[in-house]
């Protein structure tokens, strides 16, 4: 079997930073319609009543398979209470879902894994909705960047979607990190290229499959017009270096998967590559 790699949904997030594409400037020329992300919607209700604009947002994990290895990349979003709780006490009342189907653990049941069987957890980066899951893993090794620990551990306050509360994933699995700082290869078919730009330490994954070289983006590419107008999302940490890594990923991948997208359902029905 060549090495495939399954979307695995874990819930859903309002996303209003997608109006960051709306606003920019950028592309005068295109409609305003033609700059709006997949799935946009008029309709989107927040939990104190107030109806807004926007995109609800997929937060997968992607599991790898066909490797002497289980990777899986990211751990998704935990708790829906604890995590629109935690968001409210910093004035963040977005929309946070699940739907009976969007379990972790039953999802990577339908590939035939239970968490014992993941080997490693590839963190692209530390923000709450990608290591909500962290703890379900015993048996694996967790690789992160260096440059992401300072922020998860006690993130000041400039810093999105860090929060202090959420320093107890990281903890659950301290001794098990394999921290690295740079680009790092985990086997044949799998490397991590160092991006930043969205986080200090975010990076991206390459895998090598039948169909070619797979670029799963984490944040660095949030959705498909992201990667269509060349026009980063809204919570970026260092723009230069944000855009550099746009045009490394463009020479390095033969397919590029943004992140957060339910296009990429459409695109890809049965939600796998490879």
């Amino acid at each position: 079997m060549g090495v495939k790699i399954q979307h695995i949904v874990t819930g859903e997030l309002e996303s209003s930073l997608s109006v960051s594409l709306l606003n920019s400037g950028a592309h005068p020329d295109l409609p305003v319609e033609d700059r709006r992300p997949f799935g946009w919607r008029t309709d989107i209700q927040r939990k104190n009543g107030e109806i807004t604009q926007g995109v609800m947002v997929p937060v997968p994990v992607w599991l790898i398979q066909g490797t002497d290895q289980v990777i899986l990349v990211d751990t998704g979003l935990g708790d829906i209470d604890e995590v629109s709780q935690m968001q409210s006490r910093y004035g963040v009342d977005f929309v946070a879902s699940r739907t009976e189907g969007q379990d972790l653990v039953q999802g990577l049941a339908q590939h035939g894994v239970a968490p014992q069987d993941v080997d490693i957890v590839i963190l692209t980066h530390l923000h709450f909705d990608h290591i909500g899951n962290n703890e379900l893993f015993p048996n694996a090794t967790f690789i992160v960047q260096n440059d992401e620990l300072p922020q998860a551990d006690e993130p000041p306050s400039f810093c999105m979607f860090y929060y202090p509360e959420y320093s107890y994933k990281i903890d659950a699995v301290r001794e098990r990190l394999q921290v690295i700082d740079g680009d790092h290869r985990v086997n044949d078919s799998v490397r991590l290229v160092k991006i930043g730009g969205h986080t200090p330490g975010c990076m991206v994954v390459m895998v090598e499959t039948d169909a070619g070289t797979v670029c799963l983006t984490s944040d660095v590419m949030y959705n498909y017009k992201n990667l269509e107008l060349n026009w980063p999302m809204g919570s970026f940490w260092d723009l230069p270096e944000l855009m550099t890594g746009y045009d490394r990923i463009r020479k390095e991948a033969d397919i590029i998967i943004p992140e957060h997208d339910w296009k990429f359902r459409e695109l890809y029905p049965t939600g796998q590559l490879g």
